[in-house]
């Protein structure tokens, strides 16, 4: 059985203990990525053996900070750790060995990391890097600039740039200790939020050429499709955030991003506005999230999919 701990007790951990391997989840994020390595160079730093695991999907613009933190072919770790994952099941099959044995779950989802033996979970926290963050502290680490860098992208990532709603003063507060801890913020919020490939402008024009926008114009839904991957000549890194494309027509509540999968299913991206519980909606297909934001897998084809989360939505 999972024991919630506290931020004390987690820091009392991490102090207390040594040889750490650390689990980023599946299509892993700028918040995964950025702090599982804030979290493992703070730790190198503090004389702890420190790795994050090679995570098979992590590629682009975010696979630069954890690409020389992976352990070697003959590492055993001694604690494994996941950080913003929700469940065992979003963690790579790679991982499938390693996830029987999270020592330590860090994470702001509601219903997080429930299948790891301690859990540090905060879901008042816009991101899992501002909880890591919150943990450094309590645990001594002194903030320099290679330990904040992947921090602030792990917040910016889940605040879009600190504009979404998720966005609290003590986030505001941690950016800017972040900031002065030798942050070049203009710098990421251009390289990594701002500028974008060829190939995602092509994918966004695809997107929105079948875009459907529901009587009333509340409800949008963006089709995902491998065929529009190959069209577009996009990889994976190039759909990072596009679930939010559809929240950003204006009149829309409620943005669905349905992503056609390889295996036959449709993965679901909600977005919602106030006043709507995307977290609620997805719950009720088996999937979950943030109020503003959730997400779940449906196994049928897209066209049966839409139907399956539009009643989600009526129902709600």
């Amino acid at each position: 059985m999972t024991k919630q701990v506290t931020t004390a007790e987690a820091a009392d951990f991490l102090k207390n203990n040594d040889g750490y391997c650390i689990l980023t989840h599946r299509r892993p994020d700028g918040d995964t990525l950025g702090s599982a390595a804030g979290l493992c160079v703070a730790l190198r730093g503090m004389g702890k053996t420190a790795y994050v695991a090679a995570n098979p999907e992590a590629a682009g613009r975010y696979e630069v900070f954890v690409r020389d933190l992976t352990p070697p072919a003959n590492f055993t770790p001694d604690n494994v750790i996941s950080v913003d994952t929700a469940a065992k099941d979003l963690l790579p099959k790679e991982f499938e060995t390693l996830a029987e044995r999270v020592k330590l779950s860090v994470d702001h989802h509601a219903n997080g990391g429930m299948f790891s033996e301690n859990i540090l979970l905060a879901p008042e926290c816009a991101a899992t890097g501002e909880l890591v963050v919150l943990l450094l502290k309590e645990m001594g680490a002194v903030l320099n600039a290679d330990i904040a860098r992947p921090l602030y992208v792990a917040i910016v990532s889940d605040t879009g740039c600190l504009r979404y709603e998720n966005t609290t003063s003590r986030t505001l507060r941690i950016a800017a200790d972040l900031k002065d801890a030798g942050v070049d913020t203009a710098a990421i919020n251009t390289d990594f939020f701002e500028k974008k490939t060829f190939s995602r402008l092509a994918l966004e024009a695809l997107l929105m050429e079948d875009a459907e926008i529901l009587p009333g114009g509340r409800v949008a839904v963006l089709r995902l499709t491998l065929d529009k991957m190959k069209r577009a000549n996009a990889t994976l890194d190039d759909t990072d955030n596009i679930s939010s494309l559809a929240r950003m027509i204006s009149g829309v509540e409620i943005g669905v991003t349905l992503r056609e999968e390889t295996d036959g299913t449709v993965k679901v991206s909600l977005r919602t506005g106030r006043g709507y519980n995307a977290a609620e909606i997805c719950a009720k297909l088996g999937g979950g999230g943030h109020p503003r934001a959730a997400g779940c897998t449906v196994r049928a084809g897209i066209g049966e999919a839409r139907d399956i989360v539009l009643r989600a939505i009526e129902e709600a």
